[in-house]
């Protein structure tokens, strides 16, 4: 039997299962986190459903929380993995990262075909030495990759828990009421920022909101808003890591923004208007395309000596 790695994405609404072998990734199947008590649990039945763990060489796992002496608790979920639990279980090397440091990784071999740009300019893929991945979905996530002496290194955060500096607010009320970054920037946080502004029940999902911007002006105020947070968020991240080979964005809100977000708006809040404005004009901002962006790092992911 031919020999694979076992690689999963664990965030706040579905995990994630593949095998990934002679770089490529098959059998891929995600179910959504409430249905297993455990991440343990889900890997059984991600394990029994495809055939069981026979050709295993070791295992990579991203989750949505952060990573601490080989476990983490999940941010937005009542589950904990151990890197010692799964090798155990497996009996094959395992290593847990960050799942926005997962994709990261993925984004040091992308290709043109993988990304598409959010205004201009575009990013020399070619030449990519510092870069901020950032994910805006069920919650915020950002890493920045590096590339030092021929080897990629990726630094987590917890960006998404950083205090919201952010000046244009209508009011002192609504200040207060998004204290972090991501009490915007996710899925439940455009949902109460629509409420807040509409003083209603908001719709059902980020994209139900920004669907609706051309029709409904509570919709319209709601994306003009997130949108001056998000470029202005991003803007912060980059100045603080001189990320100047740009920003690449992935999640479900993030995909939902690219494609109704007015693009000078955005820009315009991205480059700011500081000492750094005029170069924070040549740094690009792009949308990762790859269905499944934290997979495809963790198939390239190094994992640590076999046991």
């Amino acid at each position: 039997m031919a020999s694979w790695r076992l690689i999963s994405d664990a965030g706040g609404t579905n995990v994630r299962f593949a095998r990934a072998s002679g770089g490529g990734l098959y059998a891929i199947l995600a179910y959504p986190v409430s249905r297993f008590p455990s991440f343990a649990l889900a890997m059984r039945a991600y394990l029994d459903e495809t055939g069981g763990a026979q050709g295993c060489t070791g295992a990579a796992i991203a989750a949505a929380g952060p990573i601490g002496h080989g476990k983490v608790s999940l941010t937005n979920l009542d589950w904990e993995i151990s890197e010692a639990e799964v090798s155990a279980e497996l009996g094959v090397p395992c290593r847990l990262i960050n799942d926005v440091e997962a994709v990261a990784f993925g984004v040091a071999d992308i290709q043109a075909s993988g990304c598409t740009t959010v205004g201009t300019p575009a990013p020399n893929l070619g030449a990519i030495h510092r870069i901020v991945v950032a994910n805006i979905g069920t919650g915020f996530g950002a890493a920045t990759l590096i590339r030092a002496d021929g080897i990629w290194v990726s630094c987590p955060s917890e960006a998404g828990h950083m205090a919201l500096a952010f000046q244009d607010w209508p009011d002192i009320a609504m200040q207060r009421r998004f204290p972090s970054v991501e009490h915007v920037l996710s899925g439940h946080g455009i949902r109460d920022l629509y409420a807040a502004l509409s003083k209603s029940v908001a719709p059902a999902s980020a994209a139900d909101i920004f669907a609706r911007a051309g029709a409904d002006p509570h919709s319209a105020a709601t994306l003009e808003l997130f949108t001056k947070v998000a470029g202005s968020v991003l803007g912060n991240l980059v100045l603080a890591a001189a990320a100047w080979d740009g920003v690449f964005l992935c999640g479900s809100v993030a995909r939902s923004l690219a494609k109704t977000a007015d693009v000078a708006l955005f820009r315009q809040a991205f480059e700011g208007t500081g000492r750094m404005s005029a170069r924070m004009k040549g740094v690009p901002i792009a949308l990762l395309t790859e269905e499944h962006p934290a997979l495809a790092g963790l198939a390239v992911l190094p994992l640590p000596a076999s046991r």
